[in-house]
């Protein structure tokens, strides 16, 4: 993914699981992402991120 297909509160995966978007910084095309599993924010390059649009805002559950 590219940072410019990012924005605060998206859901998205990554390769230890489900995270929230905190922060976007396009000018580095990374991220701070909170992880669902351990609440750990991690920065994160965009091109490590899947989008997953079957996860919606709220639960971290396939629907």
């Amino acid at each position: 993914m590219q940072a410019k297909e990012l924005k605060s509160g998206m859901w998205v995966e990554f390769q230890n699981g489900v995270a929230e978007v905190i922060d976007v910084d396009q000018e580095h095309n990374t991220v701070i992402i909170e992880s669902m599993k351990d609440h750990r924010r991690i920065n994160i390059n965009c091109n490590d991120l899947v989008d997953q649009p079957q996860l919606h805002t709220g639960c971290d559950h396939y629907y």
